[in-house]
């Protein structure tokens, strides 16, 4: 296994430590930029048109998704993964910075031209950063042992919900009554993500790569495409994973549109836009405690199975609110949607990406972290088609139908395997019913890895 190699053992500590301030100041530059509370805010007070408010999470799913399709055969190929990680962040990072200091100097008289910075920005930084997911993630898994993934992912989550109520907080003070006025407010949030994002580089700094063998034969993108769809087919594991994550990440259709929901029909203040991020990564913190001990001892399949019900009951509850179940009480029991929504978004990286991590053959992560990103690329569409949906028709409408998918991509989820016991036995599935193991078929070879390459 790659995580006992010398210069993996002798940089352990170190390497958990860099993992460990990189997902805490990143996270918490992802409260203060959050795609499902500050910046779909922040765009409605551009636009009244719902696609393009709903744009602003779909080019954070697809900019973050879709490169990958192109960059994974490429970085899968290469014995170092620590270079594309730095020059990526190197070249993306900035952008939220110089959107900062344009909001603060007034560039939101210019409505229009704000919004396309605004989409170009976070296109941009999302677009550079899968690539860094790509490394980030072959890293990880050969740095760090699968258990203690699970307590790194947790800790950190649970550190950066911490300071959630600290950030969560000064998001409502900025919005409030009494803070300094619009656009000053949003450009000091974003200025505050900004440095969160510096510093969340400045620990991947620390990192030190251990040598893994690599693929002698360079992949290329024409052989890349047929290699998904024969992936898809052989690991029924691996399909069956992609299924319940593109049915549960169909609760993007609404997600941007809660805070919109709030602040329109329920008429809370702007300012409970700060008590929605803070509930958000609260609810991130609770999971990575929880279902960091989970995927520890149960395995990451039973966070999957948890994560998804957690999104279920996020568009429930929206829906149940809209119907005045909780009668006054509304107002209070709100914020508890994002509680569950940061919940999820926390449980992606501890179920379903630890999940890959775990079936994907040594020196072949990138490829299955980009095969997996690839098709859930397609989860780009939810937020415009939501966006569409609200338009034409209504908010129940669109909380019922958000539920009904996610409720599938539960029951989906609860069918998943165990993929440390399947690995004891030496098979992910059974040969008997016809699905493949994580080994390639001898009637479809792939490229032997060649010796490791040392730093």
């Amino acid at each position: 296994m790659t995580h006992s190699t010398p210069i993996a053992q002798r940089h352990f500590r170190r390497n958990w430590a860099a993992f460990y301030g990189d997902q805490v100041f990143f996270g918490l530059g992802l409260i203060f930029a959050s795609t499902s509370t500050v910046l779909p805010a922040f765009a409605a007070t551009l636009t009244d048109n719902k696609v393009l408010i709903g744009a602003v999470t779909a080019i954070w799913s697809g900019g973050w998704l879709l490169p990958q399709m192109f960059a994974a055969p490429f970085i899968s190929q290469r014995a170092r993964k620590y270079p594309v990680m730095i020059f990526g962040q190197l070249i993306g990072r900035p952008i939220i910075l110089l959107f900062a200091v344009w909001v603060l100097a007034g560039g939101t008289r210019w409505p229009g031209v704000t919004l396309f910075f605004l989409l170009a920005a976070l296109g941009w930084f999302v677009v550079t950063d899968s690539i860094v997911a790509l490394a980030w993630f072959d890293m990880l898994g050969k740095s760090i042992t699968p258990h203690a993934r699970g307590r790194l992912v947790g800790m950190a989550q649970m550190t950066t919900g911490v300071l959630a109520v600290g950030a969560g907080a000064l998001i409502q003070r900025l919005l409030g009554p009494n803070g300094p006025g619009y656009p000053l407010n949003y450009g000091i949030i974003f200025a505050l993500a900004a440095g969160a994002f510096l510093i969340s580089f400045g620990a991947c700094l620390f990192n030190v790569e251990p040598p893994e063998a690599v693929d002698a034969e360079r992949p290329t993108l024409r052989g890349y495409l047929p290699q998904l769809a024969r992936l898809w087919r052989r690991d029924r594991v691996f399909a069956h994973l992609t299924i319940a994550r593109l049915l549960t990440g169909a609760g993007a259709l609404a997600t941007a549109f809660y805070v919109v929901y709030a602040t329109d029909v329920l008429r809370l203040p702007a300012s409970a836009i700060g008590l929605f991020a803070g509930a958000a990564t609260v609810g991130g913190a609770l999971a990575g405690v929880g279902l960091g001990v989970v995927a520890d001892r149960a395995g990451s399949h039973r966070v999957i199975q948890i994560a998804a019900g957690l999104e279920f009951l996020v568009p429930l509850t929206a829906l149940l609110c809209h119907l005045g179940v909780f009668g006054s009480a509304t107002t209070f029991v709100y914020p508890a949607l994002y509680v569950l929504l940061g919940a999820f978004e926390a449980s992606v990286m501890l179920g379903f990406f630890n999940f890959v991590l775990e079936i994907a053959p040594p020196g072949q992560r990138p490829i299955y972290i980009g095969l997996t990103n690839t098709i859930s690329g397609l989860l780009v569409l939810m937020p415009l088609m939501g966006g569409w949906l609200l338009q034409n028709t209504s908010y129940p409408l669109l909380f019922t139908l958000t539920a009904a998918v996610t409720l599938a991509g539960a029951v989906v989820a609860l069918r998943l395997p165990n993929p440390r016991k399947e690995q004891a036995t030496g098979q992910l599935v059974e040969q008997s019913t016809g699905q493949l193991t994580n080994q390639p078929a001898d009637d479809d070879p792939m490229p032997e890895p060649v010796d490791q390459v040392t730093n």
